[in-house]
């Protein structure tokens, strides 16, 4: 299946913060503007709550209105370097920044104490309102923001999702069906249709990025956010199709189950044929080879297919869970995993088996393309 093209012409990107827009889009908004599209930029908070890089500005932290004002005179800088002449920030409500707290796993959530005119805090239905007012403004053909998982979880970058897409549903129905075309932005390894990037538009990032000095560490070939984690300006940034309509995750979650049951059925199968052997005097295992193989080529698949180790977890838990079912002795299935070395191996090298998949650090379908085809 071909992938959709990216091609706008009146192009509107939803961020959260001043920064967002030359971190996550400056490849996308510097191509989007050399090809001659009309490109604007919805800003939703002034990014009140961000940590400054910069010692002599460490004395604003905590001063929302002056470091909301600083970051806001930054992002003008940065728009001018990308070329961006539409921008406007949400509404007349000032959303502010909610900021973030990390959990235990490392994941960024809501903060305890939410201001109320946090941009999290607010109805998602009032933040849609001034983003349905801007396209029916611009009336652009392609609209980006952050995937529904906000990246890497930044409560406001979920609220942007959100928002838009409601935005977005309410701007069909009142055009009978002509809305822009809805791409988030497609985070580490998620799926993706397009990625941009060039040695031109690497310039445009480059430049703007500077231009958030308060924000990110500016060096040579590289930038960071994060002490101790450079990220380098010609990294391609990635775009995914999206769409609209709400519980599009349910979608997902519904193809994943489909591994449950081929656990199980994997676990009949290669039970039924670990016992076969090439002769009578079973020094040729043969059902046991084929029954790993079976194992490693299906647990390739998901890896590879569904580009994410999700589905492998499924499947891997009901493949242990049927696996101890089959040892059991007072199983009423009419066989059993066999009590034996032949056994042993089976029972415990499909569980290693897909073990090794899914702790192999980095695998997908493109990486194999990349390989075959000579990529450096």
């Amino acid at each position: 299946m071909s992938k959709p093209p990216f091609k706008p012409k009146r192009l509107l990107l939803v961020h959260a913060h001043p920064d967002d827009e030359s971190l996550f889009t400056g490849h996308v908004i510097a191509k989007a503007i050399r090809d001659g599209a009309e490109v604007m930029v919805l800003t939703l908070t002034r990014g009140e709550r961000g940590r400054m890089k910069l010692e002599e500005l460490k004395a604003l932290e905590g001063n929302l209105s002056a470091v909301g004002a600083f970051r806001a005179s930054e992002l003008k800088n940065a728009l001018e370097e990308l070329g961006v002449k539409n921008h406007k920030f949400a509404g007349t409500r000032a959303y502010l920044d909610s900021g973030f707290k990390l959990n235990p796993w490392g994941r960024a959530t809501k903060p305890k104490d939410l201001d109320e005119m946090a941009l999290s805090a607010v109805s998602t239905a009032v933040i849609s309102e001034d983003i349905y007012q801007v396209l029916t403004q611009f009336k652009p053909d392609y609209l980006v923001t952050y995937n529904r998982r906000g990246g890497f979880g930044h409560p406001d970058h979920k609220r942007a999702n959100e928002a838009s897409a409601m935005a977005m549903r309410r701007y069909a129905r009142d055009r009978r069906g002509r809305a822009p075309q809805f791409w988030v932005i497609a985070e580490g390894r998620e799926r993706f249709d397009v990625a941009i990037g060039d040695a031109e538009t690497v310039e445009v990032k480059k430049a703007a990025l500077a231009a958030h000095a308060s924000q990110i560490a500016v060096f040579k070939e590289t930038y960071s956010i994060v002490t101790g984690k450079e990220i380098r300006y010609d990294r391609p940034e990635r775009l995914r199709k999206s769409s609209i309509r709400p519980f599009q995750w349910i979608k997902p979650v519904a193809l994943a189950l489909w591994a449950l049951p081929l656990g199980v059925l994997l676990t009949v199968v290669g039970t039924m044929l670990h016992t076969i052997t090439a002769d009578d005097t079973a020094s040729t295992p043969i059902g046991l080879y084929v029954a790993l193989a079976i194992t490693a080529l299906l647990a390739l698949a998901l890896r590879l297919l569904r580009e994410s180790r999700g589905a492998l977890y499924l499947m891997t838990l009901t493949l242990i869970g049927s696996l101890f079912w089959l040892s059991d002795e007072n199983n009423a299935t009419g066989f059993a995993v066999a009590k034996n070395d032949i056994g042993t191996w089976w029972f415990y090298g499909s569980m290693a088996i897909c073990a090794l998949v899914m702790l192999f650090p980095r695998l997908s379908s493109r990486s194999l393309k990349r390989g075959t085809s000579g990529h450096r």
